[in-house]
């Protein structure tokens, strides 16, 4: 019992090791766009007052105060005196501590830093490689990480499990367990050690859905049905307004007499033309379908390249969502 009891301390300690120094490397490449710094000041405004004699203006202070980048001078929040920003980079560090410090195998682990808004909204990607599994088609996918937070009350800090699929590198997005797998509202006290304990939970989320991805890859769906889903997460009500209108009517009246959307266009060409080839009408094609379009459809000129990171972070929990009530 004391020799397993020392071999599990031993190694424990030599994962300890091997994770501290995966985490140094990251430590290295500094913080990228995240690298700069923030302050706050209260908001000024100005009041005309009018008198018998003269006209003036009388500056006052709001109850609010403003979040701003130092580098730029940016505009990345407004809240109340008592909130309590903490710059991206700050929330980087603890991010890459909790992973020290967890249980998980960072072997490899790759970091990828993006910030949308003009650095309101950073994400972080953590792909982790020595967590690798099969997926129903024989194909495999890692355990990624993606770590988010904002200064424009978007959401709290939050650290969520998901896969990336190494044939297509769709990103998986998960569905079933604990699917934010750590979260906290006051950043300033983030409690590192309860992140690093909790984290782990992402390896149970991970086995649950791939029992969720199997059953997928079994159930077969109607081709109406898999429309009516795609139609919806892509938001084209016009397309599902005249299906509820016109009983009886096919995929293709609908196709050949309502304005397209382009959501939905990206999303049942690669349903049709890839992913029922490869698993048939199933709702593992369909699934694919989905993960594909948050992950690699264009994103609209109208929306700033700056913010794309957003954009597939908005995709994501429609897919999310979409797929939550599945079997």
């Amino acid at each position: 019992m004391q020799t397993a009891t020392a071999n599990y301390d031993s190694e424990k300690h030599m994962s300890s090791i091997q994770n501290a120094a995966e985490i140094y490397k990251l430590k290295l490449k500094g913080f990228g766009v995240a690298d700069f710094d923030i302050a706050q000041a209260p908001l000024r405004y100005a009041v005309a007052l009018d008198d018998m004699h003269t006209s003036f203006n009388l500056n006052r202070y709001s109850s609010k105060w403003i979040v701003y980048r130092t580098d730029n001078g940016d505009e990345l929040g407004v809240h109340s005196a008592m909130y309590k920003p903490v710059a991206p980079k700050k929330m980087i560090e603890a991010t890459r501590k909790i992973l020290e410090r967890s249980d998980l195998n960072l072997e490899g682990i790759t970091e990828n830093i993006q910030m949308s808004h003009g650095g309101a909204r950073t994400y972080v990607q953590y792909n982790l490689p020595a967590h690798t599994y099969l997926t129903p088609d024989g194909d495999t996918a890692k355990l990624s990480l993606l770590a988010i937070t904002s200064l424009d009350s978007t959401w709290p800090f939050q650290i969520s499990a998901g896969a990336v699929q190494t044939a297509c590198l769709n990103m998986q997005v998960f569905t079933s367990g604990n699917v934010a797998v750590y979260k906290s509202k006051h950043t300033e006290g983030l409690d590192i050690d309860h992140g690093s304990d909790v984290i782990v939970q992402c390896l149970d989320v991970f086995e649950n859905q791939r029992d969720l991805w199997a059953n997928w890859y079994r159930a077969r769906i109607d081709i109406v049905d898999a429309f009516k889903t795609l139609a919806e997460a892509a938001g084209w009500k016009a397309g599902l307004e005249y299906m509820n209108t016109n009983h009886g009517c096919t995929i293709y009246d609908v196709l050949n007499n309502v304005r397209r959307n382009k959501n939905f266009d990206y999303m049942w060409s690669r349903h049709l033309a890839h992913y029922t080839k490869k698993f048939g009408h199933t709702y593992w094609a369909l699934y694919n379908s989905l993960t594909d379009w948050a992950t690699h459809a264009p994103i609209s000129k109208r929306s700033s390249p700056y913010n794309a990171s957003a954009v597939v972070a908005k995709r994501q929990e429609i897919v999310r969502l979409t797929t939550r009530n599945w079997l």
